[in-house]
């Protein structure tokens, strides 16, 4: 699971599925009509584009191989959820898959047309008899559906007024909104890409779940201006950092606020090799003027990992996506474009590209720190709280993430989180995680150093060692003062160094009430304002521990 996320588990799984029926099933009741939406532990949501294919793509010789795909790659994996409509996501209405074939009437012959231009009207395609028996699979899908072709990149294009000659729209709700009031039906979306998933916003990303801190604020308010005033506020924004520290959620949270804000905004968001392969293919089909109409006419470009455009045999390339920058900015058009490196890192690109990278804003993410992981962490448990209502993840544990991932990727950082509630699950131990089954559930995301994680059970062998009594000692019953007093130290030095809660602390001294550990830190509290040698005894302890971590 860790090396899954819901876009690179959707690609294999149509990969897997495509070779298990007819080609022409596959390409109207999978890759043409299926979404990626959502996706934990044991539920993958699939939004479907059209509502009318639903009880098709129910039927076993399509749902079944989905899932044996899907299962193949996430083994938790345990329901299959179909969505048909976004605003009921919020109220859990789901299509679910729980139909019968046989339920299925005969569906009559439907003419796909073909996708030419967003711009362009669409004409019908000839019906074209299917590759399969047709008497063995006419309940499951109509007779003569003809696949669409999709020679230009994804438009998002949201109009008010009507279009003719098109197929069915994409739900104007596909995409997030904050408001209440109905968006105008948007006209089709156009792709090329063998994944819908690399083609659309996701709307998944918004501003409002992108956690902000001091390795990203620079580029979190700029991104904000962008969406608030596109093309007129830091024209190009130039995002840069290492992989997986947010770069692609910012760009994306930049399109869907703009959507909220203009729903008849054209978007286009698109990574630099898909941009690549379209200007290849446009050469080959002899359709240049097609692709820069598809480039070109449109409000907002977003482009993700610019870097791959730079190489000597890209020239042309280069000089394509030169001209579509230049004819974007000079319209007062937004681009933003993200990068693993600033513009002037760059050997192989054009020095006028690298110039047009600088003429608006740069901005870089850095790594994560301690306190920004925490954050996201505590975001992560409260998403996971609404699937596992039990789940309790300790402060220590939380440290622990902090100290392990500190400037590190937040791809890893939430891999080895959902690894850990993953294996947390299975086992039972969602209410008992502690330091000990944490270190085991994520060893392979550890990258091993000399620190210390402070935790209590290292407090407590810390002090038991200092004052020079067995563990078992100071976590027993005893209540002798040589064994008391040490103990209610170190229950202390539990509050004030990791800031554990007292019912945790208590338990770890197998005590069952929470307030031993609240009158422990009292007493201490109380007497190191009139004991200097204890106020001592406890800062120098307190002094090893901080320079061990």
């Amino acid at each position: 699971m860790s090396d899954l996320d819901l876009y690179s588990l959707w690609d294999q799984v149509m990969q897997k599925t495509k070779t298990k029926m007819p080609q022409q099933m596959w390409d109207s009741l999978v890759v043409n009509s299926l979404m990626p939406y959502s996706m934990t532990s044991t539920i993958l949501t699939l939004f479907v584009m059209d509502p009318s294919k639903l009880k098709y793509i129910q039927t076993p010789l399509v749902h079944n191989q989905i899932v044996e795909a899907a299962k193949s790659l996430l083994p938790t994996l345990q329901i299959i959820d179909y969505l048909t409509d976004t605003a009921t996501a919020d109220t859990s209405s789901l299509e679910t898959i729980h139909t019968s074939p046989s339920d299925i009437p005969p569906m009559p012959p439907i003419d796909m047309p073909s996708i030419e231009d967003t711009t362009m009207e669409s004409s019908p395609s000839p019906i074209i008899p299917p590759p399969w028996d047709a008497e063995e699979y006419d309940e499951v899908l109509p007779e003569g559906v003809s696949r669409p072709s999709y020679d230009s990149p994804v438009i998002i294009q949201r109009n008010t007024s009507p279009s003719q000659g098109i197929q069915k729209p994409v739900p104007t709700d596909l995409f997030a909104s904050k408001t209440t009031s109905p968006i105008p039906p948007a006209p089709t979306v156009q792709r090329d890409m063998r994944s819908s998933s690399k083609s659309h916003l996701n709307r998944a990303f918004t501003f409002d779940n992108y956690i902000e801190s001091n390795s990203n604020r620079v580029a979190f308010s700029a991104a904000k201006a962008v969406a608030e005033n596109p093309g007129l506020r830091y024209n190009p924004l130039y995002i840069h950092g290492q992989s997986g520290l947010g770069k692609t959620h910012l760009m994306h949270a930049i399109g869907n606020e703009i959507l909220v804000n203009n729903p008849s905004a054209k978007i286009m968001s698109i990574t630099s090799e898909d941009f690549m392969n379209s200007f290849i293919e446009s050469l080959r089909t002899k359709t240049p003027d097609q692709f820069r109409r598809n480039f070109r006419d449109i409000d907002v470009l977003i482009i993700d990992d610019v870097q791959f455009l730079e190489e000597k045999n890209k020239k042309t390339t280069q000089e394509e996506f030169f001209n579509t920058f230049n004819h974007l900015l000079s319209h007062n058009k937004a681009v933003i474009l993200s990068s693993d490196k600033p513009p002037k890192d760059y050997k192989e690109m054009e020095e006028r590209l690298i110039t047009r990278f600088n003429s608006g804003l740069t901005v870089e993410i850095e790594a994560p720190n301690p306190e920004m992981i925490e954050a996201i962490i505590h975001e992560e448990i409260d998403h996971r709280r609404s699937e596992y209502p039990t789940l309790y993840v300790p402060k220590e544990v939380v440290h622990l993430f902090a100290q392990y991932f500190n400037k590190r990727n937040i791809r890893e950082l939430k891999g080895a989180f959902e690894t850990l509630i993953t294996q947390a699950a299975i086992t039972n131990r969602l209410e008992t995680i502690d330091v000990e089954f944490t270190n085991k559930a994520i060893k392979d995301f550890i990258i091993h150093t000399e620190k210390i994680v402070l935790s209590i059970k290292y407090i407590q062998e810390f002090v038991a060692n200092y004052f020079k009594i067995k563990l078992e000692h100071l976590i027993s019953q005893k209540r002798n003062k040589q064994y008391a007093h040490p103990r209610q130290i170190a229950m202390y030095l539990a509050r004030e160094l990791i800031n554990e809660s007292y019912p945790q602390i208590s338990f770890a001294f197998g005590k069952k009430d929470h307030t031993t550990a609240l009158h422990a830190y009292e007493k201490i509290s109380r007497e190191m304002e009139k004991d200097q040698d204890l106020r001592y005894t406890i800062e120098s302890i307190r002094e090893e521990l901080e320079e061990a971590k």
